[in-house]
């Protein structure tokens, strides 16, 4: 399988590396462009063994080409492969916002599928849901499944789901490292060393997420559990009640779910931030 992936950030650095790291497609079968920054390719091709390229012909060779750039970008992205890209070929947008529909009419051509990875995919733990456009069958609904289950976990759903899947796993992790950060300022002020504190809340939140996963236990059964009444668990809930913070994170997904929402809107009624 070659991938030719359009954009050089932080999500294509995260899918590279995990993929690397699995071991099913060799560095020499990723090809890898961007509008202008040099640097960002060069250090993708020192740190992974990838390709690099400013041609956009390279994609011609590809079977799978990710649009993995800005979303106020995308068309720009993909102007330079128009004429290149065959109907034999899957386009598969990493963008926030961007339709299936809006990328067929401006591709013309390939099998086109809208996904949402997380930058998890680096340690090969992504959560990636995807939705495939009106010329998806289940031969690339099966190649698109497999080639995000070697960085992650895979779930195929309605595209209609995925601005709110973009909310809650596309930006999701940002707001547990969010969490873990004020845990680990939270172990300095109480005399723990950052070191240990950082390993010690890694750890926790490592096996609250595994007993969510692996019982059938609802996460507010698994935090009554340890609450007892007059305890220090309880103290600290009071805490979270008064400051709303629940509300807060409800909120914070809301907001995440309406800017992709803004993101997908016809360029002429949209404002990029």
């Amino acid at each position: 399988m070659k991938l030719f992936i359009a954009g050089a950030g932080s999500m294509t650095e995260a899918m590279v590396k995990g993929w690397i790291k699995e071991g099913s497609i060799p560095p020499d079968h990723i090809t890898i462009t961007n509008k202008s920054n040099d640097q960002a390719l060069a250090n993708l091709r020192s740190l992974y063994g990838v390709q690099t390229t400013r041609h956009a012909q390279a994609a011609a060779e590809a079977d799978i080409i990710f649009l993995s750039c800005k979303p106020k970008d995308w068309e720009d992205a993909l102007a330079p492969l128009n004429g290149i890209l065959r109907s034999d070929q899957l386009l598969v947008s990493v963008m926030a916002g961007v339709t299936t529909s809006s990328l067929e009419v401006a591709s013309k051509g390939p099998v086109v599928f809208r996904a949402m990875p997380n930058t998890s995919a680096a340690v090969r733990a992504s959560m990636t849901s995807f939705a495939g456009g009106s010329a998806a069958e289940d031969v690339h609904i099966r190649t698109v499944e497999h080639v995000f289950s070697l960085i992650g976990e895979t779930a195929h759903v309605e595209e209609h789901l995925l601005d709110a899947v973009t909310a809650l796993t596309g930006t999701g992790p940002a707001y547990i490292y969010y969490l873990m950060e004020s845990m680990e300022k939270a172990a300095q002020a109480i005399g723990i060393p950052e070191e240990l504190g950082r390993d010690l809340v890694a750890q926790t939140l490592r096996g609250a997420a595994r007993r969510v996963q692996e019982e059938d236990t609802t996460p507010a059964e698994l935090y009554k559990q340890i609450m007892s009444p007059g305890g220090t668990t309880e103290a600290g809930f009071n805490v979270l009640k008064e400051q709303h913070v629940q509300e807060a994170l409800i909120a914070c997904i809301e907001a995440a779910n309406n800017r992709s929402k803004e993101l997908g809107a016809p360029a002429a009624s949209r404002q990029q931030s």
